[in-house]
């Protein structure tokens, strides 16, 4: 068994929440402070708070100054603020540019990243329509039975796409689901080649969709962008007539994208 990090008789979530408030209280010192100046800002002992900061430091959320005796919000914080700040950044500039789309076709698009090995939602506009498509925002899907998951699937280099493959169990939630591995295998080759993906009542019975790949302007695939729709009412032959509208809107999102490297 590991060693604890907790202090004996502390549960680890008033741990998380004295290490968030030690990083809260380091954001208003952006020229650093010491143990005495965090311990008063927080209201924690200095033992406490010296064994946080040094946990925090190890981890790479802490700077340390060896000379001033001062600690810093360190670069982990600000790399994870960049990584947000992209996020939101693709969801607002996706936002109008699937408005459109969605009038155009009168369908719901959706727009997914990935996320612990599932397609997450970033944007979703509905439809007008009497009977629409479930879904929020935050909310996931497995990756291998979504038009958008097998999209971002798609676009994995060999060793990423084996590893995650690896974490995913392939359960059935239709009985159109692909179960076996070659055979998502095969599907994915076939995406490559055709640069989309479709679903055809593969998670949702019900529901299809086809998807997209959202590349910036370094042709890295930052996200997935897809029109769904039930099945009584769009077949996929249908769909794929709005492939053009759907490329051209990721085209048109991507092109706005800041370019930097994706961290899904």
């Amino acid at each position: 068994m590991g060693a604890k990090n907790t202090a004996p008789g502390e549960e680890p979530q008033g741990m998380l929440a004295r290490g968030l408030s030690i990083l809260e209280a380091l954001s208003h010192h952006p020229d650093g402070a010491s143990v005495t100046d965090v311990a008063r800002d927080v209201g924690l002992p200095m033992s406490t708070t010296h064994r946080l900061l040094s946990t925090e430091t190890s981890l790479g959320y802490v700077a340390f100054d060896p000379e001033r005796k001062t600690y810093r919000l360190g670069m982990r914080v600000f790399e994870l603020a960049n990584r947000v700040r992209a996020v939101t950044d693709l969801g607002s500039i996706a936002q109008p540019v699937m408005r459109e789309l969605s009038r155009r076709t009168g369908e719901t698009t959706q727009l997914a990243v990935l996320s612990n090995a599932r397609a997450l939602f970033l944007e979703k506009v509905g439809t007008e329509q009497a009977v629409g498509i479930r879904g929020a925002v935050g909310q996931s899907e497995p990756l291998y039975a979504t038009s958008t998951g097998k999209t971002l699937l798609s676009q994995l280099p060999d060793d990423r796409l084996t590893a995650l493959l690896d974490e995913i169990d392939l359960a059935p939630w239709s009985p159109t689901t692909i179960t076996s591995r070659d055979a998502l295998l095969g599907e994915l080759d076939r995406v490559r080649s055709r640069d989309y993906a479709t679903a055809d009542e593969e998670f949702d019975q019900g529901v299809r969709a086809i998807a997209v790949p959202v590349r910036d302007g370094r042709d890295v695939t930052r996200a997935a962008l897809c029109i769904s729709a039930p099945a009584f009412r769009v077949s996929m032959q249908r769909l794929t007539d709005w492939l053009p509208d759907l490329q051209a809107a990721a085209r048109e999102i991507g092109v706005q994208l800041p370019l930097q490297s994706p961290d899904y």
